[in-house]
């Protein structure tokens, strides 16, 4: 299933990853691929990834999956007061706690070049499951289960003289 997901994305993206092969990309979409398919439908997944992403950074390492996204991947706290949070960048907003006035966002970059071609990456997969999911929503679909019948009168054809 998730394969073809995985052909979906850019060659380039996969191949141009420094420091990690092919082989390490094709783990790591595994492992996000696998919490995508179990997170709650409900959610896009940009917030999956977020999510996923949150979790990772914010324990330690313990797989290679996590030792690669922590080389990789940083997360910088902005106030969600600035209004300069680009809606491009992979972002997840925390509620203030005791310690915090406010709401913060966190956002995700790449260490490096690197780094951010993992992020697209990711986001690239992501990206492609919507769809995949959506294509097969649309294929199931058929005419009949649109309820186009309204309460107003069909026109009549007496003509008023």
């Amino acid at each position: 299933m998730f394969g073809s997901l995985r052909r979906q994305l850019d060659y380039r993206d996969i191949v141009a990853i420094e420091g990690s092969s092919r082989k390490d990309l094709s783990v790591i979409l595994e492992a996000f691929s696998k919490y995508l398919h179990e997170a709650d439908p409900s959610l896009t997944s940009t917030e999956v990834l977020a999510r996923w992403l949150w979790e990772r950074l914010n324990t330690p390492p313990l797989s290679n999956v996590d030792s690669v996204i922590h080389c990789e991947i940083s997360m910088c706290r902005q106030d969600t007061s600035e209004d300069d949070l680009d809606p491009d960048e992979l972002f997840i907003i925390k509620k203030n706690d005791e310690n915090q006035d406010e709401d913060a966002a966190y956002v995700f970059r790449g260490k490096s070049i690197s780094g951010d071609r993992l992020l697209n990456s990711l986001k690239t997969y992501g990206h492609s499951y919507e769809q995949q999911k959506w294509s097969r929503w649309v294929h199931k679909i058929k005419a009949s289960d649109f309820d186009f019948k309204t309460s107003e009168p069909k026109p009549s054809d007496d003509k008023i003289d």
